[in-house]
């Protein structure tokens, strides 16, 4: 009787999960003037209003970015990384933001070079990997992230894309 209730437990605490290492993960290493590590799963979502494929990991305090910009819909392939703030420009573009709690501090960095390399990996799924060259958003410190991306399955946007702003010139807004 007692195994029976142990193993009930055990089964709703895991209901659910899915086991460590499997499913949809992003997995990179830093180095530089700091250096770090996060394995954990990830998620990307597709916004068509923007047209950017937005892949994000987070563990504990750390967390991690992509955003890809291809030129139409998403594909295989190698997409430059480029500072965030000029990458919807930029198209097929990357942009990478990372961040993760120091023992004072909130430690933010971006980055302004490198590769995403995205790769079909069965249907309706994607694998790479990614370089970049990252610079602190606080002071001059510079580290280089690379890793992986495994088993991603690409989903629409579940938060809702904000739509892209009005041009000046368009006369949207005036009332």
């Amino acid at each position: 009787m007692r195994l029976a209730a142990v193993l009930a437990v055990t089964a709703l605490l895991f209901c659910g999960r899915q086991p460590a290492g499997e499913g949809p993960r992003i997995v990179v290493q830093w180095t530089g003037s700091d250096s770090g590590r996060i394995d954990t799963p990830a998620s990307a979502e597709w916004c068509d209003t923007l047209g950017l494929l937005e892949i994000r990991g987070l563990k504990g305090d750390t967390g991690i970015g992509v955003a890809v910009y291809p030129k139409g819909v998403v594909q295989p392939g190698r997409y430059r990384v480029v500072r965030p703030e000029v990458a919807d420009t930029s198209r097929p573009a990357a942009a990478l933001a990372l961040r993760w709690f120091a023992e004072t501090s909130i430690r933010g960095f971006k980055a302004d070079s490198g590769a995403v390399v995205l790769e079909k990996s069965g249907p309706a799924k994607y694998s790479g990997r990614i370089e970049a060259f990252t610079h602190s958003v606080t002071d001059n410190a510079k580290i280089t992230v690379r890793g992986t991306l495994s088993g991603l399955t690409v989903r629409p946007s579940r938060t809702g894309c904000v739509p892209r702003p009005p041009r000046p010139d368009s006369g949207a807004g005036i009332h």
